[in-house]
């Protein structure tokens, strides 16, 4: 049995530790895909990855990359709330593989930098960089515009 402060209350802070640093991140990227459906679609990966933390942290698996995968799904399961959401997202999903639409979406859309984007999607940076390369060979002339990042500034015009 554990004792207080043992290895079970470790466990639960280690995820509720997780659950903070990852969540808001989660939801800006989950509103670029699905809108309002943002909050159902984070609360039910955070509720997948809470029931499967013990076995996640026992495993070689990176705990960022497998909340990233249960997350995807539950975007996915969740779909879109209509056309404003294919906008955000330039039709990107249709076009590429998850995980380079993924990239372009948390480092151009988003303005995360390549540290930022593969922390939050639990690959090394260096796997970021490829992911955006080839989605930058793949994408069609006319989404062009997608592959720069947002204007920081905040200017007007």
């Amino acid at each position: 049995m554990d004792q207080p402060g043992g290895t079970a209350d470790a466990v639960v802070r280690g995820y509720a530790g997780f659950r903070q640093l990852y969540r808001d991140r989660y939801l800006r990227y989950a509103r670029l895909r699905v809108g309002d459906a943002a909050d159902a679609a984070v609360s039910a990966a955070f509720g997948h990855l809470a029931d499967q933390w013990p076995r996640v942290m026992g495993s070689e698996i990176r705990p960022a990359a497998y909340s990233w995968r249960l997350l995807g799904g539950c975007v996915a399961a969740v779909g879109t709330d209509g056309a404003g959401t294919a906008d955000a997202t330039g039709g990107l999903y249709g076009l590429l593989p998850a995980e380079q639409a993924d990239a372009v979406l948390l480092h151009y859309r988003l303005g995360m930098t390549l540290t930022e984007a593969a922390d939050l999607m639990g690959v090394d940076p260096s796997a970021l960089a490829a992911h955006l390369l080839m989605a930058e060979r793949r994408l069609p002339r006319r989404l062009s515009g997608i592959l720069r990042l947002p204007d920081t500034k905040g200017s007007q015009g």
